[in-house]
């Protein structure tokens, strides 16, 4: 951990990537107030013990620090495996509009029980671009909570159901949106439509 108050916001961005590429696990910045109200950063560099000079003297370097703290904690990893989802996304008529893959991290627990599914943020954004480039009109979170709750719904035992309540607010029924995601790994448990 270090705490910074002669760098600007533009050079944290920098500094997170060029400690990831020297070995960071993860890094994080936090905006703060110090003496004499001026701002600062304080940085939390996750890394193994025989990198933590490299990154220290990285951090000397780039920003002038006098010092880091070095806080020894434990931590308790999850395994997960990643898996590849198909994905088509149709029309009322069941007409193609776009077809594609992602891969879905699935966090397990114990007994290798399955506790979360998560897209990946960069993957995300490339789908994301590719959805609008094929002209519908889904933003990154729709696509994001599409994937993983279909995801979910494929590795845990649970079933929602929405059922129309009646006309909305413009006296229209919401319509259904046809969402097909299905599974090309056939192995473990599938996430099939």
């Amino acid at each position: 951990m270090t705490n910074i108050d002669n760098i600007t916001c533009d050079q944290v961005p920098y500094l997170i990537e060029e400690l990831m590429k020297l070995g960071a696990k993860n890094v994080h910045v936090i905006p703060a107030i110090t003496k004499k109200g001026r701002s600062e950063y304080i940085f939390l560099i996750d890394g193994e013990e025989g990198n933590f000079e490299t990154l220290a003297e990285f951090m000397a370097l780039e920003t002038g620090t006098l010092g880091v703290r070095l806080l020894k904690t434990e931590h308790y990893p999850f395994d997960y495996e990643l898996r590849t989802l198909c994905l088509s996304f149709r029309d009322e008529n069941d007409l193609l509009l776009w077809e594609g893959e992602i891969d879905i991290k699935i966090v397990m627990g114990k007994e290798q029980k399955p506790l979360s599914a998560r897209v990946e943020y960069e993957e995300l954004k490339e789908l994301a671009s590719q959805v609008r480039e094929a002209g519908l009109k889904l933003s990154m979170y729709e696509i994001k909570e599409l994937i993983e709750e279909r995801a979910l719904k494929g590795i845990k035992d649970f079933t929602v159901n929405f059922n129309d309540c009646g006309p909305g607010p413009d006296n229209e029924p919401l319509s259904a949106m046809s969402k097909k995601l299905y599974c090309k790994n056939k192995t473990k448990t599938c996430l099939e439509n």
